[in-house]
C-alpha cells in the first residue's frame, strides 16, 4: 500500500518513497511521440500538479529509465534519450519592477552557464539564453529540454499595475522570443501556469506553444480520475471510513461505496474537456491524510491576480453571469480588461460544464462559434466561493461579515426587524466609498451576495403568479421568505435629520412590501404550501437599512372566490 504524500515531493522521491502516484507519463508519451521538437503550453489552477509534472519531464530526459519501470510511458516503448534540460521558475518572489526580473533570469542563467561550464560572450538575457542554449547542445551532443514553471507570475502579481505590467511584458515577450529564434537547439520546451491569456499578451514571442490546456485527449493529465481515486486509495477507504465515523462527522450507516460519493461530490468535478471529471490531487491527499473533509485547496492560497481583480470589481466577480462564454475568450484578453468568468475558470473556481455553439452578429451576418458553459465543480469549491470570496472583496478583516453569517438566520427564524437591519448596516459600513456605487441594483446585488455567503439557500429573480420576479427568495428552516430591497439617496441638503431619514426608509419599505403584495411574489410557494414570510428591506445613502417582516400577500386578492 502506498504511503501518502504529506508535501511537495519529486517524482524520484515519490517513485523511491513508494508513495500514492497517478500515472501521467502515458500523456507524456503522446506529447513526445511524433514531434522531434515540441512546444507545449498547459494551463491549470496552484495545486494541480503543473510542477510535479514538468519535474517528471526533467527526470524522463535525465535517462534514468529505472524510475519509470513498469509505467506508462516505459509500456508503450520510450525510447529514454538523455537531453540536457534547464529550468525555470518564474515565481520571483519581491519582483517588483522590468529591471528587477531581467536581473533575477539573468542571474538564473549564469547560474546555469557556471555549472554547466559555458562562457558568455553577451550581456543582455536574450542573447545569453541563446548562447546557453546553443552551449549546452554541443556539449551534450543532444538537443536542450527547458521546462517553465508559472510563466505567468510576472505579470499576474502586478495585473493592477499597469506601468509595470507593461515593463514585466516586454522582458517576457523578448525572453519567449528568445527560445523561438533558438528552437534549432531545443528538443521541447514546455511551459506551465495558472493563466491562458498572459500568453497572448505576449505577442508573437511564444505564438508557435502548442496549447493543450483544453485538449481533449490531455484532460487528465493532472488531477486524480474517478477510476484513480477508487483504484489507489482502495486500501484506504475502511480506515478513513472509521475515522470520519468516530469523528462523528458522518452516519454510522454510511458505507464505503457512500464515501466514495462523497469525497466525489466534495473534491471532483473539474474537466478541462476530458472524457472524464478530474478530483483536485492536492485536497485529495490531505483529506486522507487527516482523514477529514475540509476546504483544503483554497485554503492554501489564493492567486494574487484574482484577489486583485475581486476587490476591483467584487459582485461580478461574486455572482457570475454563467452565461454561454466564447471559447476565445479563455485565452485570448487584454490584461487590463478580464472578463471575470474566465478567470474565475482557470483559478479553479469555476469549471467547463459543456461546451456550445454561440451565435454573435457579425457585421450584419449571424457568425457559428465555439463556447462553453461553467459552473462550480464541487462543493469544496462552493463553500470557499460563497463565503472567503465575499469575505476578501468587502470585509478583508472579518470584523463584520463573520458576526453578521452567525447571527443573521437566527435574525430571519424570529422575523427580527431590528437585528436583521443592524446587521445589514454593520456589514455595508465594512464596504469602503470605492465599492459603493448609489442605486437599488448595486444594493440588491450585494444583500443577495451575503445572503449566499451566510450558506444560506438562496434564488435570485422568482417568478410569480404575474409578470414579475421579487429580487431574491431564502431557504431556511423550512420557511421561504421572499424579499425585495428598495434604494433611495440620502438628500444632503437633510444632512443629519433624522426625522427625514426615517421617513425616506418607511416609504421605500411601504413600496417594497406593496410590491411583493400586488405582484404576489409568494404565489409559487403558497400554492405549494409552503411557510412563507415576506422581507421588505429599504437602503438609504450608504449603509442606512431599515427592514421589515410581513404576511406576504393580499387576502383578499389570494382567496376571493
Amino acid at each position: 500500500m502506498g504511503k501518502i504524500s504529506k508535501n511537495d515531493l519529486t517524482f524520484r522521491e515519490i517513485v523511491q518513497g513508494n508513495f500514492i502516484y497517478a500515472d501521467k507519463t502515458g500523456y507524456i508519451y503522446d506529447i513526445l511521440k511524433d514531434d522531434p521538437t515540441s512546444f507545449c503550453f498547459l494551463s491549470r489552477p496552484r495545486r494541480f500538479g503543473k510542477t510535479l509534472l514538468l519535474n517528471t519531464l526533467a527526470e524522463l530526459f535525465q535517462g534514468d529509465r529505472e524510475l519509470f519501470r513498469g509505467l506508462l510511458i516505459d509500456k508503450k516503448g520510450y525510447k529514454f534519450e538523455r537531453h540536457p534540460v534547464v529550468k525555470f521558475n518564474m515565481a520571483y518572489s519581491q519582483m517588483s519592477s522590468k529591471n528587477e526580473l531581467i536581473s533575477r533570469i539573468s542571474k538564473s542563467l549564469l547560474k546555469m552557464a557556471r555549472e554547466e561550464g559555458v562562457e558568455f560572450v553577451e550581456d543582455a538575457y536574450g542573447e545569453m539564453l541563446g548562447e546557453l542554449l546553443e552551449g549546452l547542445c554541443i556539449k551534450y551532443g543532444a538537443k536542450v529540454v527547458v521546462l517553465i514553471d508559472e510563466y505567468d507570475a510576472p505579470l499576474t502579481r502586478h495585473i493592477m499595475e499597469q506601468d509595470i505590467a507593461v515593463g514585466i511584458r516586454e522582458v517576457l515577450r523578448n525572453f519567449y522570443t528568445s527560445l523561438k529564434t533558438n528552437s534549432e537547439y531545443i528538443r521541447l520546451a514546455f511551459v506551465t501556469g495558472i493563466t491562458r491569456f498572459a500568453l497572448t499578451e505576449l505577442d508573437s514571442g511564444p505564438n508557435n506553444f502548442f496549447d493543450i490546456s483544453l485538449v481533449p485527449e490531455f484532460g487528465g493529465i493532472c488531477g486524480f480520475t474517478k477510476k484513480e481515486m477508487r483504484t489507489l486509495f482502495n486500501d484506504r477507504f475502511p480506515d478513513t471510513l472509521a475515522a470520519l465515523k468516530s469523528k462523528g462527522n458522518i452516519s454510522l450507516n454510511t458505507d464505503i461505496n457512500d464515501l466514495k460519493l462523497m469525497i466525489e461530490d466534495y473534491y471532483d468535478g473539474y474537466n478541462w474537456l476530458g472524457e472524464e471529471n478530474v478530483l483536485n490531487p492536492y485536497s485529495l491527499l490531505r483529506f486522507f491524510t487527516l482523514n477529514e473533509f475540509d476546504t483544503y485547496w483554497p485554503l492554501s492560497g489564493q492567486p494574487s491576480h484574482l484577489s486583485a481583480l475581486v476587490r476591483q470589481n467584487p459582485l461580478a466577480f461574486i455572482l457570475p453571469k454563467l452565461e454561454a462564454y466564447p471559447a476565445i475568450l479563455t485565452r485570448k484578453a487584454e490584461l487590463s480588461t478580464l472578463e471575470p468568468v474566465p478567470v474565475l475558470f482557470q483559478s479553479g473556481y469555476l469549471t467547463i460544464d459543456k461546451p456550445v455553439i454561440i451565435e454573435e452578429l457579425e457585421k450584419g451576418k449571424v457568425v457559428k462559434k465555439s463556447g462553453y458553459t461553467f459552473k462550480i465543480p464541487n462543493t469544496e469549491v462552493r463553500k470557499d466561493f460563497e463565503y472567503n470570496l465575499f469575505l476578501y472583496a468587502f470585509d478583508p478583516s472579518g470584523l463584520y461579515f463573520r458576526s453578521f453569517s452567525k447571527e443573521l438566520p437566527e435574525a430571519l427564524l424570529k422575523n427580527d426587524s431590528k437585528k436583521t437591519a443592524a446587521l445589514l448596516h454593520n456589514l455595508l459600513s465594512a464596504i469602503s466609498s470605492e465599492q459603493h456605487e448609489p442605486n437599488e441594483k448595486h444594493y440588491h446585488a450585494v444583500i443577495q451576495a451575503a445572503f449566499i455567503a451566510t450558506g444560506l439557500e438562496v434564488l435570485g429573480q422568482t417568478p410569480s403568479s404575474s409578470d414579475g420576479k421579487s429580487d431574491m427568495s431564502v431557504f431556511f428552516k423550512g420557511i421561504r421568505f421572499v424579499m425585495e430591497v428598495k434604494y433611495c439617496k440620502a438628500d444632503k441638503k437633510d444632512g443629519d435629520n433624522k426625522e427625514k431619514a426615517d421617513k425616506a426608509l418607511e416609504s421605500a419599505l411601504d413600496t417594497a412590501a406593496d410590491q411583493i403584495r400586488s405582484k404576489d411574489y409568494a404565489a409559487p410557494f403558497r400554492v405549494a404550501g409552503k411557510t412563507t414570510t415576506g422581507v421588505a428591506i429599504a437602503v438609504r445613502g450608504r449603509n442606512e437599512v431599515a427592514v421589515r417582516f410581513f404576511e406576504p400577500w393580499d387576502h383578499a386578492r389570494c382567496f376571493a372566490p
